[in-house]
């Protein structure tokens, strides 16, 4: 830890004293304050990492096309979470919706590979929704709280930059046919809002196809949301959960957005998404040493070599929470809110508002060249994707 005051504007004496002064608080609030009196001075050098190490986290925090998971719901019976390619999706799914949301910004290409092969095979246009309104702890406030001005996709909220993204890539009447605003800040509360909007449909049963783009954030949110969906809140509709696994995209392009390179945010969401899988679990037994499960223990979590993830989780869990590290590590509190807030710190300094757009951008470009063509206003949107490449973008 002591190498990485060098960076910033305080000695390691003096941010310790901050810390304490704020009880070392570790919430988006916390951080904010660490924000406000302490600046870093430049970026930290990141160490090089093996690609062994980044599918190694795949394959932990990930899950294989053909998974199949079966959890008790709120109707008083079981459901089945699937898990599928973006390429081959379940036949016969009821009310099928995609979903693309959390936060990564390449999300909404893999959501869109999805679509197009969607439609290939079955002639349909699949309905787009998403949500998720601040999230990552306030980390990106400065990159979602701008104006929508030319040319600036990521602005407002997360979902608000999806539904722009997508509206540049596809049919614009098609991605705002059942656009949302939401209220939720975190992940339960993405669910409750595909509960809502369901309901508000009046449906009795529904498919979200799940996208994310995070190819290291399959078990967590599986675990998470089968878990939920027992509870009798969830009763009025059944939510058919299908996960669309997003292969591993990572690329030494520099003009890529810092969640498909090698930076202080893609290592943040590794740390995010598997950090938490040992924390606070319940077998699909019903066994569990938590007080409060918040998750299904899922498989090869028990047996992980976590010693492989240590240095990603501890220096770079930008998105985290210290009790992650205590559980896995048995690092101290204190030293741990410490390894969090100095995370934040660098992960805000490690990117600018240009960096994303003109990363998205470069994506737009290069995906639109690799289908075939841009879609053109007012062109039948099936036959727009029937003509695009049968290539597979990932």
């Amino acid at each position: 830890m002591s190498n990485f005051f060098q960076y910033l504007s305080v000695s390691e004496k003096e941010f310790f004293a901050l810390l304490e002064s704020n009880n070392f608080a570790c919430n988006a609030a916390g951080r904010a304050f660490m924000a406000e009196h302490v600046q870093v001075l430049r970026p930290r050098p990141l160490k090089a990492v093996s690609s062994y190490m980044f599918k190694e986290a795949e394959k932990l925090g990930g899950l294989e096309p053909g998974m199949e998971f079966e959890y008790p719901n709120a109707q008083g019976g079981k459901s089945v979470a699937r898990v599928c390619s973006l390429y081959e999706l379940p036949p016969n799914m009821k009310n099928p919706f995609g979903y693309i949301f959390s936060g990564v910004m390449t999300a909404p290409f893999f959501g869109f590979e999805m679509f197009r092969f969607y439609y290939k095979k079955t002639k349909q246009v699949m309905p787009f929704i998403s949500s998720g309104k601040e999230g990552n702890k306030g980390l990106f406030k400065d990159l979602f709280y701008r104006d929508a001005e030319p040319g600036i996709l990521i602005r407002k909220t997360e979902y608000d930059s999806y539904y722009a993204i997508m509206s540049v890539l596809g049919d614009k009447k098609w991605v705002y046919q059942n656009y949302t605003p939401c209220d939720d800040d975190d992940t339960a509360g993405n669910l409750v809002e595909l509960y809502d909007f369901a309901k508000s449909k009046g449906l009795e049963e529904v498919t979200f196809v799940i996208v994310s783009g995070n190819p290291f954030y399959d078990k967590r949110l599986l675990a998470e949301w089968m878990l939920q969906l027992k509870d009798e809140k969830f009763k009025d509709v059944k939510i058919n959960l299908v996960l669309a696994h997003c292969p591993l995209f990572y690329t030494s392009q520099w003009q890529a957005v810092p969640e498909a390179r090698l930076t202080e945010i893609f290592l943040g969401y590794i740390a995010a998404s598997i950090g938490p899988l040992a924390k606070d679990t319940i077998s699909f037994n019903g066994k569990t040493d938590s007080e409060r499960p918040e998750r299904y223990l899922m498989p090869g979590v028990k047996g992980a070599n976590w010693g492989l993830f240590k240095n990603v989780i501890v220096d770079h869990s930008n998105m985290g929470w210290p009790n992650y590290q205590e559980i896995l590590y048995g690092i101290d509190h204190k030293t741990a809110v410490a390894n969090i807030i100095l995370s934040d710190l660098f992960a805000r300094a490690s990117f600018s508002a240009k960096d994303y757009d003109r990363g998205i951008w470069g994506h737009i470009t290069r995906y639109q060249r690799f289908l075939g063509g841009a879609y053109k206003t007012g062109q039948d949107f099936g036959d727009y994707l029937e003509a695009t490449t049968d290539k597979r973008y990932f």
